[in-house]
């Protein structure tokens, strides 16, 4: 993970390379494996959410629940050992 913004629920997470060089895990207006695996899992685990480019948004509505946000969580963080695996 390179950097995280939000203003209250409505959040962006931006997935890096490497840390260091903050080389992004897809280049500027275009993909990569990884992101495209990212967005599948999301999908296949029940969370619609927006990939493009390096980015992934968090933008639950505001009506959700605290179990409702713990699976959406989890979920999350299943999927991102996906972009751990690639940069290990």
């Amino acid at each position: 993970m390179g950097a995280t913004r939000s203003i209250g629920l409505f959040g962006v997470v931006e997935l890096v390379r490497n840390r260091q060089t903050m080389e992004p895990m897809a280049p500027f207006n275009g993909t990569s494996d990884e992101m495209v695996a990212l967005g599948k899992r999301f999908r296949t685990d029940g969370l619609y959410t927006f990939t493009r480019w390096n980015y992934f948004h968090t933008n639950p509505p505001l009506t959700i629940s605290e179990e409702e946000l713990a699976e959406g969580f989890a979920i999350i963080d299943r999927a991102l050992e996906i972009t751990d695996a690639a940069v290990a």
